[in-house]
């Protein structure tokens, strides 16, 4: 803690060693099954080196369910959004259920997701709000010196807010 009592990202961080995590050759299924088991909204991907490379979210499992003729978050349809507005969307019945059926046979870097940005373990819990609201996201890797060490969440973030907020 600094001298003024305000926390920084180091303090709420979760330890690497302490965030669930699942190898990138895994498939879609184990990780859904990790991510039932702990009840986690994320898991961290890691590589063949056992190093921190992206996460599976429940918005990434969703953005995989997107039918490929329709443009997604990805931009992987064959269509870009300025010629697709001119087509109709038609979804079928049955459809959901076989989006799903049909991620079970990924792996689990076909549906992962990167981290967009980092932040580093000094930093001010001010700052990691910044970034988080401004970039829509829900969590991010925690570094020092290039080293990943962890991951912040908005969740820890809202509690130290609470804690503030209700002390004063």
């Amino acid at each position: 803690m600094t001298s003024n009592g305000e926390r920084k990202v180091k303090d709420l961080m979760i330890p690497l060693e302490d965030y669930d995590s699942i190898s990138s050759n895994e498939s879609v299924r184990d990780a859904y099954e990790l991510m039932t088991k702990t009840g986690h909204h994320a898991i961290l991907v890691i590589d063949e080196n056992n190093e921190p490379i992206g996460q599976l979210s429940y918005r990434d499992a969703l953005i995989a369910l997107v039918p490929k003729y329709t443009p997604s978050e990805r931009g992987d349809s064959w269509l870009t959004p300025e010629s697709f507005k001119n087509y109709p969307v038609f979804y079928y019945d049955g459809e959901f259920s076989g989006q799903c059926k049909a991620q079970l046979k990924k792996s689990v870097k076909e549906v992962m997701s990167l981290f967009p940005v980092s932040i580093d373990k000094d930093a001010t819990l001010a700052e990691a709000v910044h970034i988080m609201v401004t970039k829509n996201i829900g969590r991010m890797p925690v570094v020092s010196d290039d080293k990943f060490k962890g991951m912040i969440r908005l969740v820890e973030i809202f509690d130290e807010v609470k804690k503030v907020v209700l002390a004063g």
